[in-house]
This record gives C-alpha cells, sequence and structure tokens, in this order.
C-alpha cells in the first residue's frame, strides 16, 4: 500500500545557487584561494581600489562624493558611484557619513550587482578625509549584511580595512588630525569587540621618511600596488603546492579574520651572508604600515621564503627555521604559518603577514 504523503509548499521553491554571479558579470583575473570584492571610498580609497583592480581584482566598486575625484580613476563607469548632494565633502566627515547613511540600500544593490559571490570585503579608504573616514561605519555595515545574505558564517570578520593614514604635512590641519584620531577610534572599538576584520594602516608620514626621492607620478602608484600586489601575493601562494613547507588556503583564511591591526611586508634575504635574522626585523621596520603596534599582542602570522630554486640545494634548513623562530620570537609566540618554495626568480624572499595586533 502506497503512503499519502502531501507535498510541502516550499516544494514549489528552488533553494537559489549558493555560487551566484556578479549581475554585471565581473569576474576576478587572478589565481588565489581568495574571492575577494573592493569598496574604495574617497579619494585615496578610490586610488587604493584602483590598484587592486590593476593585479586581477575586477570586482571593485569606487563610492564618492565629489564626481572630480571619480572621473580620473582608470575604472570602468558603471563601477564608479557618486553619492550625496555636494560636490565634495570638503573634509567634514559628517558630510561624508550622512551621503553614504542616504545612499545605504543604493549601494548595497551596487555591491550585490558587482560582487556576486565573494569571501572577503575589502574596504579601502583614508583617514583623515571626509568622504573616506565618514563612510566607514556604514561600509562596514553593508559589507557585512551582504556577507551575512551570501550565507557567510564569519560575516562579520570577513570584511577587512584598508586605510592610508595622513601624511605629516597633512596632520598640521586641525580637522584631518581630528578626522583622523575619530576614525581609529572608531575602527579599534569594532576590532577590539571582535565586531570586523583585520585593518592593515598605511602611514605615509612614514612612508615619507623611508621612500625619499619618488617622484609625484609614481608616488601614490608605487605605494598603492605595493599593498595590492602583497594581498595577491598572499593569495597566490595560498594556491601552490611545495615540496618543502606550503602556506595553504586556510593559514590565509585564518590570518584575514583575525580583528585587530595587520602588518604585510616582503624582504629580500642577502644571499652572501645570509642574516636572516637582520632581514626579518628590517621587514618590520620597512613595511608601510602604522608603527604604533604591539607585535606582541599578534594572534598569528605567516612567513614563506621564496628561494631561487638553484640556491635551494646550497642552504641549511636551519636557516629557515632560524627565519621562523625570529618571527615566532618577535611576535611573542603565537602561531607562525610557515611556508618555503623554490622558483625560478632572483634570491630570497621573505613575506610576512602578521594579524591580530593591537595598537600602542
Amino acid at each position: 500500500m502506497s503512503a499519502d504523503v502531501p507535498k510541502l509548499p516550499l516544494e514549489e521553491f528552488e533553494i537559489p545557487a549558493t555560487d551566484s554571479k556578479s549581475e554585471a558579470g565581473l569576474k576576478n583575473e587572478y589565481k588565489g584561494s581568495l574571492d575577494f570584492g573592493i569598496i574604495g571610498s574617497g579619494q585615496a580609497g578610490g586610488k587604493i581600489a584602483k590598484s587592486f583592480y590593476g593585479v586581477g581584482y575586477k570586482k571593485v566598486l569606487a563610492i564618492n562624493t565629489a564626481e572630480a575625484d571619480l572621473n580620473p580613476l582608470e575604472l570602468p563607469k558603471e563601477q564608479k558611484m557618486r553619492i550625496g548632494n555636494l560636490q565634495g565633502s570638503g573634509k567634514d566627515m559628517n558630510v561624508g557619513r550622512k551621503a553614504t547613511e542616504e545612499a545605504y540600500q543604493h549601494i548595497f544593490d551596487a555591491v550585490k550587482k558587482s560582487f556576486g559571490k565573494v569571501d572577503k570585503i575589502i574596504i579601502t579608504l583614508g583617514f583623515g578625509g571626509g568622504t573616506g573616514a565618514g563612510s566607514l561605519q556604514t561600509l562596514i555595515s553593508i559589507s557585512q549584511e551582504y556577507l551575512r545574505l551570501l550565507g557567510n558564517p564569519d560575516y562579520m570578520t570577513d570584511v577587512l580595512v584598508v586605510g592610508a593614514l595622513p601624511s605629516a604635512g597633512e596632520l598640521r590641519s586641525d580637522r584631518i588630525r581630528q578626522n583622523t584620531e575619530a576614525a581609529k577610534k572608531q575602527i579599534y572599538a569594532l576590532t577590539d569587540a571582535g565586531k570586523v576584520g583585520p585593518i592593515i594602516l598605511m602611514d605615509n608620514s612614514k612612508i615619507e621618511q623611508l621612500y625619499r626621492g619618488i617622484p609625484p607620478n609614481k608616488y601614490w602608484p608605487a605605494i598603492n600596488d605595493s599593498i595590492s600586489m602583497l594581498f595577491q601575493i598572499f593569495n597566490n601562494l595560498s594556491t601552490q603546492q611545495s615540496n618543502y613547507h606550503s602556506f595553504d588556503a586556510t593559514d590565509y583564511r585564518v590570518l584575514l579574520s583575525q580583528p585587530g591591526i595587520a602588518v604585510m611586508g616582503v624582504t629580500r634575504v642577502p644571499e652572501k651572508d645570509l642574516m636572516v635574522a637582520q632581514a626579518l626585523q628590517d621587514n618590520f621596520k620597512k613595511t608601510l604600515l602604522n608603527s604604533a603596534i604591539d607585535f606582541k599582542t599578534a594572534k598569528a602570522a605567516a612567513c614563506v621564503f621564496v628561494v631561487d630554486e638553484k640556491l635551494m640545494g646550497t642552504i641549511a634548513m636551519d636557516v629557515f627555521n632560524y627565519g621562523f623562530d625570529t618571527i615566532a620570537n618577535l611576535i611573542g609566540g603565537a602561531t607562525v604559518y610557515r611556508g618555503l618554495y623554490d622558483n625560478k626568480g632572483n634570491g630570497i624572499r621573505a613575506y610576512t603577514l602578521i594579524s591580530g595586533c593591537k595598537a600602542i
């Protein structure tokens, strides 16, 4: 005798596909374990977002209150959005905040249309400006709501912030200094509460001291491209196999899910004397990021060596282990995810990614 089973109402509907595609047809054009969407806010944020776009991160949306800042950005027109009723914010965070709040649904819809399925969202902005700094809280909320809609279980900490701190000259302005302090206070409160993922701060005052002589037409591209390319190097390495130590996708995801300040860097290890420990300590000093952080509070780190295959057979494993131990000592004993790869490049490079640090 056959059972008489009623048909449920939900059977009339299909479960939406979890691999939703960008309605705009955008696809990231890089090899990596994580799929990112980028939201650039304000003049500085738009330029950083453009750098990501240039290395294959095509799921980009740039927003600004000033059309004059949007127009020069070398991004497709449909991936640039003007918000607010004024031509710019005049370095007033309240103008940027209000414009972003009023455009909340418009921005959310644009994110949905542009990004489709992504693993993480990076928000790029300048901490001293009106539009970028003023939009920070609202853009974090939009990004988290979107990741939650996608079913991301870690939607809060899978939102990252890349922020440019003003130069020493800019900080002479009371308004820019106040904007910077307000934005830092806001983001630090969120990280302390575990309500956002890593923050990467590009300290332009420090960059001015370290890298002199860069002409104006190369200054910002050199800085912004360094950040976007470091993201991509780690993203790419996390897909690569190694005969020695693999830095895998899970390692990368863990590092980019730690609330707190994150530091990324690269250094070339001299082949002649192989002073790995000194080179890695120099790496910390040469980073493009905020120097006012306590590395001992780090929650996790990665140290990945990429070595010319011709050199791999001539260097003792002790040298690399010493490098891994150096990072562990510098960060207070937190977990260090290791990577050791050979390639056809020149020399030895050490890539470091440290996350979960607190500000001093």
